[in-house]
């Protein structure tokens, strides 16, 4: 596997693409980590969770418009979770410790006019980014706009609060300041390195901007760009979150502007993107949103506990979720392709990956629930190929199923011959090891049967060839000792006549399907239904769960054959959950087991 070969594998893993919640807004708030920290009662760090991602939010948490809402996959079932009443139940117990670490001074400076959202946003990210920060406003108090829009939700004590973390991040506000813009702006220009026209507070009359047909001051909506080397705005939007997201938008392209690099370069995902996240909704039961007690005060303790636990906590997993494999490593196939690249390029030292390269049983279920199709047994089996090749793989590794397949390859059991009174064999019955090892005396009524069965309608008698497909050298790894050995399974059907294959076992009949395409195969279940014994005895009554082994996946005749037999012995199959082309490993061969 090549580094070209493992970003296209870990790219089809969506595991760690974010929620639709998080796609969907703005600011790109983890709110799926939030709202588990509610669901286990842990508000300082569901508190940590919105400082984070969220500036202010003391603010912010308490007047956001929550848009990630109509994207909560909870609509599929019923109604959405009321994420921004619970930000607000959040925001009301007190702000968890904050450690201010702003980098070192960049030695210059940003005016931002105005201290509304947007503008507190702005200086917000450039005070720590390391830049000097002066907030212009008009008003005699810090956020007077804000204090006017939001009487109720905003206390004034919760303003101050928020503008003491700005103060000691070093921002400088200038209260009362003249309001005449062509004032305001030359200040700027003479005594600034850039500066940020907060939108959502100053209304953009008298800046001599280039406007758009509806005369509003045309701004670049992802950098905050205007027509003026510069000067950067945001907060034309009614919405508080979005002129937050303005605000930190043109604040990056502030510190862009300034370093001289690319302002656009790397910034497809900024605000609301398609995430590629795949969660089913198909088990997940209907629960209704909770009713407040009282909603002029939001959610009660108890009520915001219940209305967080409505969260999916939406994740793929899906192959994880039916592999008892892949949940055994506590990851997903993004992070096990990656430790099995890394196993792989370690020339000396310990191979730490190799029991998670080597327990996996190849059966394909990952692959087929996943929806990008991700190969997890492939990528399992080319790196034993890898290591059997490069003499990496440890003998003890596989050393039991190769040691029964060399007996079953051996004169202790291996044979290829004629019907007894035949000098030819129009089919020739392969029952496999593992049937033969377990149930000696069906394969012995078996082949008793399709002797009768066969040998009046045929010309040319039914054989008999016993040994193994060579499956345990293919799961191994080993493609030496399987192609010797699936060349010796073609030089006898050759010797023998080119026979029609019976097979009993559906791996040897997915052996024979993928390698052995020449020598023509069919199932003993086709061929029982056909040729029925004259009377079914099961000794069962009632009904028994069938199982499709996993190498029939996608050999749906034989799996519909084995039902309809079933049902002419009087037996109702009862289907398990994961079935057909879902089925999972049986765990036969010891490792799931």
């Amino acid at each position: 596997m090549d580094q070209p070969a493992l970003k296209e594998l870990e790219f089809r893993c969506i595991q760690e693409e974010p929620p639709w919640c998080t796609a969907a807004c703005p600011l790109h708030v983890d709110v799926r980590t939030f709202l588990k920290h509610i669901q286990q009662d842990r508000w300082e760090d569901a508190g940590k969770v919105l400082r984070k991602f969220m500036p202010l939010p003391g603010i912010l948490g308490r007047i956001c418009d929550a848009p990630c809402e109509k994207r909560c996959k909870r609509t599929e079932i019923d109604t959405a979770v009321c994420i921004g009443a619970l930000e607000r139940a959040c925001v009301q117990f007190p702000p968890p410790a904050m450690r201010i670490m702003p980098l070192p001074a960049k030695g210059k400076t940003v005016a931002v006019i105005g201290s509304g959202v947007s503008g507190l946003t702005a200086a917000w990210d450039l005070a720590r980014k390391g830049y000097t920060v002066t907030i212009f406003e008009t008003g005699d108090e810090i956020g007077a706009n804000l204090r006017r829009r939001y009487p109720h939700r905003l206390p004034p004590e919760v303003i101050e609060q928020e503008a003491a973390i700005l103060i000691q991040l070093g921002i400088t506000f200038e209260l009362g300041c003249n309001p005449d813009p062509h004032s305001i702006s030359e200040k700027c220009r003479s005594s600034f390195n850039a500066t940020f026209l907060g939108l959502d507070v100053v209304s953009g009359d008298g800046w001599d901007l280039e406007r758009d047909a509806c005369g509003k001051i045309r701004v670049d909506g992802k950098s905050g760009q205007t027509d003026r080397t510069g000067l950067f705005a945001g907060g034309q939007t009614d919405s508080p979150v979005w002129r937050a997201a303005q605000g930190r938008w043109a604040a990056t392209s502030i510190d862009r502007f300034l370093q001289n690099v690319s302002i656009s370069a790397g910034r497809d995902r900024e605000g609301p993107f398609e995430t590629r996240l795949f969660t089913s909704t198909a088990n997940a039961p209907p629960l209704p949103a909770v009713v407040m007690s009282d909603p002029g005060s939001g959610f009660s303790h108890s009520e915001a506990l219940t209305e967080a636990g409505r969260c999916l906590q939406c994740e793929c997993m899906a192959c994880v979720g039916v592999c008892t494999y892949l949940e055994q490593f506590r990851g997903y196939p993004k992070k096990y392709a990656r430790e099995i690249y890394n196993n792989l390029s370690i020339v000396m030292g310990e191979h730490k990956a190799n029991r998670l390269i080597n327990s996996c049983s190849l059966c394909g279920l990952c692959e087929q629930v996943c929806p990008n199709r991700f190969p997890m047994q492939d990528i399992c089996l080319q790196a034993r190929q890898t290591q059997v090749k490069t003499g990496k793989m440890p003998a003890s590794a596989h050393e039991f199923a190769l040691l029964d397949m060399a007996f079953s390859q051996s004169d202790l059991f291996a044979m290829a011959r004629h019907q007894a009174g035949y000098e030819t064999s129009a089919y020739m019955f392969f029952p496999g090891c593992q049937l033969c090892a377990s149930a000696p005396e069906q394969v012995d009524a078996l082949y008793a049967h399709l002797r009768s069965a066969l040998s009046a309608e045929e010309t040319g008698g039914i054989g008999l060839m016993l040994g193994c497909c060579a499956a345990p050298a293919h799961w191994a790894g080993n493609k030496e000792l399987f192609e010797t050995h699936l060349a010796h399974i073609k030089t006898q059907w050759a010797n023998l006549g080119h026979p029609v294959m019976i097979l009993a076992c559906s791996t040897c009949m997915r052996i024979f399907s993928d390698h052995l395409p020449m020598i023509p195969a069919i199932s003993v279940w086709s061929t029982l239904e056909k040729n029925p014994p004259s009377a079914i005895t099961t000794g069962i009554s009632g009904s028994l769960a069938i199982h499709d082994p996993c190498t029939t996946r996608f050999d749906t005749d034989m799996q519909s054959c084995v039902r309809r037999l079933l049902a002419d012995a009087g037996i109702t199959a009862q289907e398990l959950s994961l079935n057909h082309a879902e089925t999972e490993c049986c765990g036969f061969g010891g490792l799931m087991q």
